[in-house]
């Protein structure tokens, strides 16, 4: 009775607000495109015959764990129709144009009759589900028709919603899955205790992909005139409160005669000025460069958006922003360059943080005294190089998990 009343619950909310939005949609722009994304989607049509393959993420966070697995599909399938369908709008605005894709949408909301409309209209052969963005109804109409689903990079917490005593229904549905693939050893044990009989232990997808990036050329001419024959360290993701960190120390030259480069999370005009003026004289933005000599600047501010994963190629030392807000950005990026990485102490949902501290490549600071003792150790070639090393190493002994989720595919499709 009690899992009826949950279902019904959440069944009338998803409707209720489907049928509230397009009464919001009148005075809110962003919901009102929102919606048309939305119903644009039954405009789309796989063609005949065609085998059809739907991957389902959250945002670009989500899709980016997502890619390598996508990519690899592509590759192995080339004649599939492949589906690729987002939650969020803004990670469908920065993927619509993915030529991976065959089509790029925005999921409708997970109402039976839109999970029923979906399965009539796009007849999915497998459908790929990235680390979480649970949505009952899809997955209910999908165990109906015995379209199986690949859950992957997922990971599961005690203090998640799907482990409380009201969320059963969830956690049986999310059970049916053909595969649950997690990324670590207690959201296996954790399954295992919901009563799922085999799910794969098989790491995090984002790990191949940092890593495939990394080992791939990549080339700016003015950024290789800048760190030629220097030493780098570079702050990526900032945020202002790890500026009041980073900038003290830039200032202080605790690093002596080493090169910055910072990359502002949020690239809002006051955060850049602010960088800009605590070192005037030798600082330039990454989109002013053109005036100014490369090997006479001290401070890059790279005011873009997609390059950081690749520039940290240049560093000697990174600092990775975040971990003294919500939370920390990507470890995984700067370490795949063999490089220590220093972060904040908000780390707690991203398990290769702890990972990092173990194998002695990544680096918990608290304050700016911690900063500057851990940049004063780094500073010395010989500790740096072996930090850096064990940082590279971590990763190396944690890939693979594309391959393995790509056997699955593969195994499930030839049935």
């Amino acid at each position: 009775m009690n899992q009826l009343i949950i279902l019904t619950g959440y069944r009338l909310l998803t409707q209720g607000v489907q049928w509230i939005l397009p009464i919001i949609g009148w005075f809110v722009p962003k919901v009102r495109q929102w919606r048309h994304i939305r119903a644009d989607v039954w405009q789309i049509r796989p063609p005949e015959g065609r085998q059809v393959i739907w991957m389902h993420c959250s945002s670009l966070g989500e899709f980016e764990q997502g890619r390598p697995v996508w990519e690899g599909i592509r590759e192995l399938y080339p004649d599939a129709w492949l589906l690729l369908s987002f939650f969020s709008h803004s990670g469908y605005a920065r993927q619509k144009d993915n030529p991976t894709a065959d089509r790029v949408v925005c999921l409708p909301l997970d109402t039976p009759p839109n999970a029923l409309r979906w399965m009539d209209h796009f007849h999915p052969d497998l459908i790929l589900w990235v680390k979480y963005d649970f949505w009952y109804h899809y997955w209910m109409e999908a165990n109906r028709r015995d379209i199986p689903i690949i859950l992957f990079a997922a990971r599961f917490r005690s203090d998640q919603f799907l482990a409380r005593q009201w969320a059963r229904p969830f956690r049986e549905i999310i059970l049916r899955a053909a595969t649950l693939a997690v990324q670590d050893d207690s959201s296996r044990e954790l399954l295992q205790s919901w009563g799922a009989k085999d799910p794969m232990l098989a790491g995090d997808t984002r790990i191949d992909r940092v890593l495939d990036i990394a080992d791939s050329p990549y080339h700016d001419p003015w950024i290789e005139e800048f760190a030629a024959g220097q030493r780098v360290m570079i702050g990526g993701s900032v945020w202002d409160e790890d500026l009041d960190l980073l900038l003290p120390i830039l200032q202080e030259q605790v690093l002596s005669g080493w090169k910055w480069i910072l990359a502002p999370h949020d690239l809002a005009a006051d955060r850049i000025q602010r960088i800009l003026k605590a070192w005037p004289d030798a600082s330039v933005a990454y989109t002013d460069r053109d005036d100014h000599d490369p090997a006479g600047c001290q401070v890059l501010v790279l005011d873009t958006i997609g390059m950081l994963n690749k520039v940290y190629r240049w560093a000697a030392i990174t600092y990775v922003g975040g971990g003294f807000g919500k939370s920390v950005h990507s470890l995984l990026e700067p370490a795949a360059y063999g490089v220590p990485v220093l972060f904040g102490p908000r780390h707690q949902k991203f398990p290769e943080a702890a990972g990092l501290i173990r194998a002695g490549g990544g680096f918990e600071v608290n304050d700016l005294s911690e900063v500057r003792k851990c940049l004063s150790d780094l500073g010395q070639e010989s500790t740096r190089l072996v930090a850096g090393r064990s940082a590279r190493h971590w990763l190396d002994r944690h890939q693979g998990a594309t391959r393995l989720i790509l056997s699955e595919c593969q195994a499930i499709l030839r049935e």
